[in-house]
């Protein structure tokens, strides 16, 4: 009979080996995890786990302050490992069967950057690699380490832009995943779900071509797309940094984060009048809800727009 403490690493495993999760996802569930062992007793067989002790999880949860969102996700990890230990017949009946927590979450919508910002941070972009451009090429050219970043940088951001793919997908991005003369980028996305963005124009393919040519100015040691100024693969929270470093610099109104660039894309694509089902599939959205979210800040420019244009005092004047 084995214990809970035992159980949770062999599920981690399990996400890890065969569901293969993303390290982001992997760190969180150990963690919350970690701190289910530390609600009960993590000695306690596991089929003993009862629904007091989910109660007693809950509570914990709640006294640490977290939010409604933090506290829905770490019970989800919790109901997934006893899901599979229920499906495994590990254990007889999850104690998840028939408990009933209402939490709450509030309904955000998401915050998409203005196209003012987003010019902005273009033109910041560009504004940092100028002085490498050669006019006649219309190449960058990269002669030193440190000035790759300034590069990435931007190849980071036309490429967030124009397909509206997640900062985990973008550092993940494989050399062989590039398709130059199709103009597309295979995606590894959440669930190890396969699709592929496009590259819009030749502008864009021509900035990757180039990019790629000169990443070598840091003898890379891996096959990734995106890397640093040490040959290192660019990681989420280096790009994270980089578009921090680029709103900053060009005074956008908004603290610009990769996630609200891919919120950005969403409504721009839809309001370019782009069918909810194209956009679903390129963002990788599993369900159509998800994306649906996106189409209220549509309606919310609609109609800023509609009472701009006031139709019905034009007509009555």
């Amino acid at each position: 009979m084995q214990k809970v403490v035992e159980i949770t690493f062999e599920f981690i495993a399990l996400c890890k080996e065969k569901r293969k999760l993303s390290e982001h996802t992997l760190k969180a569930y150990q963690i919350d995890l970690k701190q289910f062992c530390a609600t009960i007793n993590p000695e306690k067989h596991i089929n003993e786990v009862s629904k007091v002790d989910l109660v007693k999880f809950h509570q914990f949860l709640v006294d640490a302050e977290l939010s409604n969102t933090s506290v829905k996700r770490k019970m989800a990890c919790l109901r997934a490992m006893f899901h599979w230990l229920e499906r495994e017949e590990i254990i007889d009946v999850s104690p998840f069967h028939k408990f009933q927590l209402d939490i709450k979450l509030p309904k955000h919508l998401p915050r998409n950057v203005p196209q003012s910002d987003l010019r902005r941070l273009l033109k910041q972009a560009r504004k940092s690699s100028k002085d490498m451009l050669n006019e006649q090429s219309g190449n960058y050219e990269v002669r030193s380490k440190r000035r790759l970043n300034d590069l990435t940088a931007l190849i980071a951001l036309e490429i967030m832009i124009s397909t509206g793919i997640r900062v985990s997908e973008l550092s993940g991005i494989e050399l062989s995943d590039i398709y130059i003369s199709e103009k597309k980028i295979k995606i590894m996305g959440k669930g190890s779900r396969e699709r592929f963005v496009y590259l819009t124009d030749q502008e864009i393919v021509k900035l990757l071509k180039n990019y790629i040519d000169s990443r070598s100015v840091c003898t890379p040691n891996h096959s990734q797309l995106l890397t640093n100024s040490r040959g290192e693969p660019a990681s989420t929270q280096f790009l994270r940094k980089l578009i921090k470093t680029l709103s900053q610099q060009s005074n956008t109104q908004l603290k610009v984060t990769p996630h609200m660039l891919r919120h950005s894309a969403a409504c721009e694509l839809l309001e370019s009048g782009l069918d909810i089902r194209f956009v679903q599939r390129l963002l990788g959205h599993s369900s159509i809800s998800t994306t649906e979210r996106y189409t209220h800040v549509s309606d919310n420019v609609l109609q800023k727009k509609i009472t701009k244009a006031n139709v019905r005092k034009r007509i009555a004047s």
